[in-house]
């Protein structure tokens, strides 16, 4: 793994795991895991960011939760998947590969099972990638813990506004003022 590296916005997009109705609410934290994955999502799209969007089993866990829904356009492509890591789908793999990104930021559900897979199948694609530690959960904070420790291992782990800054770059530019009042705000579970 290339360990040091800077985002770039020309190179980055945005993955968003598994954030379903059913399994959502049973994760450690989802408020403040919440609070990250929209300030994250709204920063992104502020930078025009590509963001890709994966369901595992929707069937079964329900679709994508609401607030997050309702931050993303009408037209977002949300890609149904059974494989818990998400380019194991023949559909997603082919999706991912196809996007001008090499850089992704990954955040999403459950951080020990479809984060961690799919964070290694991505740099097994020679991806780079940046796990979002503070946009991630699990239903056991001993699973999630474990996951962190491992994944430090291969891939980056940092936070939301640290991946923000590092997208904008320059207090002087013009996506700083554009995203200031995101980086700023302490959103409460909406995107509205």
């Amino acid at each position: 793994m290339d360990s040091c590296y800077f985002l770039d916005r020309k190179r980055a997009g945005l993955m968003i795991v598994d954030v379903q109705d059913k399994l959502f609410p049973l994760v450690e934290h989802p408020d403040e895991v919440l609070t990250a994955l929209i300030k994250l999502l709204k920063g992104c799209q502020c930078l025009e960011l590509p963001i890709l969007v994966t369901e595992q089993y929707p069937q079964g866990l329900g679709g994508t939760i609401g607030p997050i829904r309702k931050c993303l356009p009408d037209d977002q492509i949300i890609l149904p998947k059974t494989t818990f890591s998400a380019l194991r789908d023949a559909t997603v793999e082919k999706q991912v590969l196809q996007m001008p990104v090499d850089q992704w930021i990954v955040v999403g559900i459950e951080a020990h099972v479809c984060i961690m897979q799919t964070a290694k199948d991505l740099i097994l694609k020679g991806k780079q990638v940046v796990v979002v530690n503070d946009a991630i959960s699990s239903r056991s904070i001993y699973d999630f813990s474990t996951a962190i420790s491992e994944m430090k291992e291969w891939a980056r782990v940092t936070s939301t506004e640290a991946v923000l800054f590092e997208l904008i770059g320059d207090a002087s530019s013009d996506s700083f003022k554009a995203c200031l009042d995101l980086v700023k705000a302490k959103p409460r579970g909406c995107c509205c």
